[in-house]
């Protein structure tokens, strides 16, 4: 972990600690246990993964209506592949100043390490040591930052864009991500027509590493729209334009779906979604596109349904409230259109208290003439 990060945390803490307004900390538990059966490669999933966190939050406000906060957690990981990691994916302060320019505008500030995402959530999703800031003027919302991968421990990164990512994912010697850095800038416009909302971005990346093997600097240039249609019923679109800068290779990729939202039907959430991606398209961060088969978002057409129901939302006690049931199912096509394989999938969720929660998943794929994958997932999560 960053020492001087650390250091910086700790004295914000002790500076603020007069202006405290509240303090909360706690332990959490997080346990994944997965059950393979079919044909899988070796050492192709985690079957077991344990994770204890010790988090703290630090609020406080000051004379102006500003709010700030110092967010922490440090964790131990255990997991088939590692039965020993300590880091910290979380390391943070937050501010939201509000009436800037003597108005209604409003400054929001992160530094620290935190997690980044992208427009389309598809692009870049991963944590880094960085800075956003935002500026939300009513009716355009400005914010830009910037990351740093390569301070994370390797284990816990998804960030293989290139020949060199992959080599150091191998190698044991090399203990921290890939040292990239990425700046982004997105306007966002909250009502460009009633309830309807527009996101235009740019994303740049850079390798910093220097000497042998491939490297790979990129551009993204995205679009998200996204709003509501009537009686429940919501769409979103999005869409990246990507370029490889070292090899000078351009591609793109979409996606939309169309969403459903159903209190009074027992809670009902629907789903119906389109993904495609160019041959040669690639994101910075790597997405989870399936539970059972997660392909790379290139050279693929994804059509999928998902459908989730809480049959006792309204009914009985509180914890049966948050019962939920899941199904999903998803077609998978290389993009000129030829078949691949489906998935099918589905689940529980129980949540009957906030410091309690567990789920079970299970998937099988069933790839056009291949052999047949499938696992059934146990996820608990404990608050002490």
């Amino acid at each position: 972990m960053n020492r001087n990060l650390l250091r910086a945390a700790l004295l914000l803490f002790v500076f603020s600690a007069g202006a405290l307004s509240a303090f909360d900390w706690g332990v959490t538990l997080d346990n994944s246990s997965t059950l393979e059966f079919g044909e899988w490669p070796a050492g192709d999933t985690e079957v077991q993964r344990i994770k204890v966190s010790l988090w703290g939050e630090h609020f406080w406000s000051g004379s102006d209506s500003s709010q700030y906060k110092l967010l922490f957690n440090f964790y131990y990981l255990y997991t088939d592949e590692r039965a020993f990691l300590i880091d910290t994916d979380l390391l943070a302060f937050q501010m939201s100043r509000p009436n800037l320019f003597g108005g209604g505008s409003v400054l929001n500030l992160s530094a620290g390490r935190f997690r980044f995402s992208d427009t389309t959530a598809t692009v870049l999703n991963h944590g880094a040591d960085g800075v956003l800031a935002g500026l939300d003027l009513r009716a355009v919302q400005v914010s830009a930052g910037a990351g740093y991968t390569g301070l994370q421990l390797k284990p816990e990164t998804g960030i293989e864009m290139s020949a060199a990512d992959v080599a150091d994912s191998d190698d044991d010697d090399v203990r921290f991500a890939p040292k990239r850095l990425f700046e982004i800038l997105t306007l966002r416009f909250p009502e460009i027509l009633p309830r309807q909302r527009l996101s235009l971005e740019a994303l740049l990346q850079q390798d910093l590493r220097t000497g042998g093997g491939d490297t790979l600097d990129s551009a993204h240039a995205s679009v998200r729209l996204d709003g509501a249609l009537g009686g429940g019923v919501y769409y979103d679109v999005s869409g990246s334009s990507g370029w490889n800068l070292s090899d000078e290779v351009q591609d793109f990729f979409t996606q939309g779906s169309i969403l459903w939202f159903s209190e009074s039907f027992f809670g009902s959430r629907a789903a119906i979604g389109l993904l495609y991606a160019g041959e040669d398209f690639f994101t910075v961060s790597t997405p989870t596109l399936g539970l059972v088969y997660t392909p790379d978002p290139a050279d693929l057409l994804r059509l999928s349904f998902d459908y989730s129901l809480r049959p006792w939302n309204d009914r009985f006690s509180p914890s049966l409230r948050n019962l939920q049931f899941l199904a999903a199912g998803r077609l998978y096509f290389i993009s000129d259109g030829t078949y691949t394989g489906a998935e099918l999938e589905g689940g529980i969720n129980f949540r009957p208290a906030s410091d309690f929660g567990a789920s079970v998943k299970a998937g099988v794929w069933m790839p056009d003439g291949g052999d047949l994958q499938g696992l059934v997932r146990l996820e608990v999560s404990v608050g002490l």
